[in-house]
């Protein structure tokens, strides 16, 4: 019996080697293509970064003993450069501070130095007759009298201050607020509701005012109104005799900080009045909405 040619198997030792399977001889066969996708982040542009806002030289302090210590320092200094009025005639009192300036002076001085509103206030002294002339004014004659002064929201502030102006002579028939110092509060508060037109920092500003006035010029006993205040203690008591006698030439709180400068140049030597200074560490009141 003749037995047929052997068949190589895969792995026969004869052969040596295994075959070539027949699939991996088609030259047709190629691998598959892969392909990368690459992605990549678009870059954002940075928004500009808003310039930080300065501190509010007005903002309110604690009454504690260095707050009280600093500011007497800081009043010395600014009186220096503040000569009292000078003596009156015939044993009259001296002038007491003129409340519709102060309604002004803030306005004007909210947020900045001082001296812009002491700017601000004189040359809307010089430039009206009086403040019947400027009551019937336009904001925008006053923003153009103050146009190069660096206050914010010029026009909004001198709007403000022609309607208060006009509603405090419609309602009072004439443009002063010296009676506030004998009304009482319930009568102040009304008074304040009869003109809107008084923003909330500014009434705020005129009640501390008053305040401070009694503290520092009344001969009667102060406790009480250092109490509103929160000036209570040594440290307080200390710095309300100081303050007192530093002040008593000047029979008011003067919101200057020094002579006018010629030119229409900004006296910028202190930051503060002596009215601002002790009225930043009375207790701080709503503030206004921005515009």
């Amino acid at each position: 019996m003749t037995l047929g040619p052997r068949v190589a198997f895969r792995g026969d030792p004869e052969r040596g080697r295994d075959p070539p399977l027949p699939c991996l001889l088609r030259a047709d066969i190629r691998p598959p293509r892969c392909e990368v996708v690459v992605t990549t982040k678009k870059k954002t542009k940075k928004a500009p970064t808003e310039p930080v806002a300065p501190r509010d030289p007005r903002a309110a302090l604690a009454p504690t003993p260095e707050h009280f210590e600093a500011s007497l320092k800081a009043l010395k200094a600014v009186l220096a450069d503040l000569p009292p009025p000078p003596a009156p005639v015939d044993g009259q009192p001296l002038p007491k501070l003129d409340l519709v300036d102060a309604v002004l002076h803030i306005y004007f001085a909210d947020g900045v130095a001082c001296g812009y509103a002491q700017e601000a206030r004189r040359r809307i002294a010089e430039g009206f007759v009086d403040r019947n002339e400027f009551r019937v004014t336009e904001a925008f004659e006053v923003e153009d009298l103050l146009r190069d002064l660096p206050i914010s929201r010029l026009f909004d502030r001198c709007l403000a201050v022609r309607d208060s102006v006009a509603q405090i002579y419609n309602d009072q028939n004439g443009v002063n607020l010296g009676f506030l110092r004998d009304a009482g509060i319930g009568d102040r508060n009304t008074f304040f509701q009869r003109v809107p037109a008084l923003q909330s920092h500014v009434v705020h500003f005129l009640t501390t005012l008053l305040n401070l006035e009694e503290v520092v010029f009344s001969d009667k006993a102060t406790v009480r109104a250092q109490q509103r205040l929160g000036w209570e203690g040594p440290a307080a008591n200390k710095f309300v005799d100081e303050a007192r006698a530093l002040l008593k030439p000047y029979a008011c709180l003067p919101l200057d900080v020094g002579p006018h400068l010629a030119g229409k140049k900004t006296n910028l030597k202190h930051a503060l009045s002596p009215a601002c200074l002790l009225a930043r560490l009375a207790p701080a009141g709503k503030r206004r909405a921005k515009t």
